[in-house]
């Protein structure tokens, strides 16, 4: 089956193969993340898991499963941002180390209890709680994908599962291992800036946003899908 009329096209077999592949690599990207020594690895697989969820959303061809997905991009887009902002500015800059095994006994949700804050509040909208925008799209995303391959949704759900627990051990890993008795008590670290924390502040307000109210982006995503240009898609099953 070919989807012909309009301006854009495609195969329903293909359809299903990137939805498979799209599946592997949410289940591929959190595996590898839950494995990770380095912190910033752990985002950048987390990363390749949230793409699967982009591509899954794409591959539904349902109107609720592609707004999902490009709600997921902005998402996606904000938190990892926050994330990498965590990792990357607040503790390598000041620790220079990206080791889990290391920046575990420094205490460091006592020395930066805000980067500490912030990457809780970040892991917790990449898991897809409530709330956050990672809910949102998620959410459309799974529900896109049981109305179109209801077998890869179950799996998605194995998906995000593993997502919360390698947000947990790089938490508990990074801020709140307990602190080597043994070694020599940490230097004071610089404090974090304003700057940092009002870039801070404005990804995760951000991310409140559209979790909470998700038809502001809605309002703009869905005119567009409805647009003649999907008029082919929505002829082969544009629900």
């Amino acid at each position: 089956m070919v989807f012909s009329r309009g301006p854009i096209t495609f195969s329903a077999s293909w359809r299903e193969v990137f939805a498979v592949l799209a599946v592997v690599g949410i289940i591929y990207g959190a595996l590898v993340a839950l494995v990770q020594r380095d912190f910033k690895f752990v985002i950048g697989y987390s990363s390749v898991s949230h793409m699967g969820f982009i591509l899954l959303g794409l591959m539904t061809i349902n109107l609720i499963g592609v707004s999902g997905a490009i709600i997921q991009m902005i998402s996606h887009g904000l938190i990892a941002g926050l994330l990498f902002a965590v990792v990357g500015r607040m503790v390598y800059a000041r620790t220079h180390t990206r080791e889990l095994n290391a920046l575990g006994p420094m205490n460091l949700s006592r020395l930066l209890p805000f980067a500490a804050v912030t990457f809780i509040l970040a892991g917790m909208a990449g898991m897809g709680l409530p709330g956050f925008s990672g809910f949102v799209a998620e959410l459309m995303i799974v529900l896109g994908a049981w109305g179109a391959f209801p077998a890869l949704a179950l799996c998605v759900g194995f998906g995000i599962l593993i997502g919360i627990v390698y947000v947990w051990r790089a938490m508990q890993k990074a801020f709140f291992a307990e602190p080597d008795r043994e070694a020599p008590p940490p230097h004071s670290l610089q404090p974090i800036s304003l700057p940092e924390k009002l870039a801070a502040f404005l990804l995760i307000a951000s991310s409140v946003a559209v979790g909470l109210y998700p038809q502001m982006v809605l309002n703009i995503i869905q005119p567009a899908l409805n647009s003649p240009l999907f008029a082919g898609l929505r002829h082969g099953g544009w629900q």
